[in-house]
């Protein structure tokens, strides 16, 4: 089954010519970063965590981490956790075969490492949760802008648990060992709603804990200092995966607007084995 675009002309331009001009400006253009042919192939697993909230407000900062990400070549596959906003669908849902089409391109899923993902105890097929969803679309036309062809795998959580975290860990380390030229992305805004001042407060928390790695402080943070960060469990899972991290840039929308208050992070997280900055 294909799915078509729903946030398109929302949250991100929805005709090509100005999806490619505003990906240009958030990537930044290819004769400045050189031809994309000079960029090999991503040989070892590399994850980024990304915002998902509307280009205009958190695109700069998105865009930033896939050119860092770029840096250590294109990736054959791409597997996007994202989490369930709508409340559709089971409870971490894989869309395990078809074509997502955006303005700017199309994305065929990879169907073998969708069904290794797959085990119908934690992680289900299941395209429903992905019907209205955007945390995982709006990746999709930067992605494309950046790496231009790729597969990829759209990981849907309403879950967002840490035993179902840990289970899927254990599951993406396994499928990594067979797919090394793989991008993990964490698709997650953070802090919600409160001001400018709580807001930074509350996120710095968050941010220390992901830094650290400590996931278990990280989740008892979110409930003792009410952090609306939408999306713990894709951000525990690549965190997981990887041995360093490295903030890359953060931002609020009070830059841009009065009226909405959010904080969007942007990490970029790799392993030691290709050499990323230690903490």
């Amino acid at each position: 089954m294909d799915r078509k675009p729903i946030a398109a002309g929302k949250f991100y331009p929805g005709t090509p010519t100005q999806l490619e001009k505003t990906c240009e400006a958030l990537v930044g253009k290819f004769e400045e970063l050189e031809d994309r042919s000079s960029f090999g192939e991503l040989t070892k697993p590399i994850g980024v965590i990304v915002p998902h909230a509307g280009y205009v407000y958190s695109g700069k900062t998105a865009g930033m981490a896939i050119r860092k990400a770029l840096e250590y070549g294109r990736p054959q596959n791409i597997v996007i956790f994202g989490p369930n906003h709508t409340g559709y669908g089971q409870s971490v849902s894989v869309w395990s075969s078809g074509t997502w089409h955006v303005p700017n391109g199309d994305v065929v899923v990879n169907e073998q490492l969708a069904n290794a993902l797959i085990d119908e105890k934690w992680v289900y097929a299941d395209e429903t949760a992905h019907l209205y969803e955007h945390s995982i679309e709006v990746q999709l036309p930067i992605l494309l802008y950046a790496f231009e062809k790729f597969q990829f795998v759209p990981v849907c959580m309403m879950d967002q648990r840490l035993s179902t975290v840990k289970a899927i860990v254990e599951k993406m380390k396994k499928i990594l060992e067979v797919y090394p030229s793989t991008l993990v992305v964490a698709s997650s805004d953070f802090n919600h709603y409160d001001s400018h001042e709580k807001t930074l407060e509350k996120d710095e928390i968050a941010i220390r804990c992901i830094l650290d790695g400590d996931l278990e402080g990280l989740y008892d943070s979110l409930k003792k200092y009410d952090i609306t960060m939408c999306g713990p469990a894709p951000v525990s899972i690549v965190r997981s995966l990887f041995d360093n991290i490295e903030l890359v840039n953060h931002t609020t929308s009070a830059e841009f607007s009065r009226l909405l208050l959010h904080r969007w992070i942007c990490f970029f997280c790799t392993s030691l084995i290709i050499g990323s900055i230690s903490w």
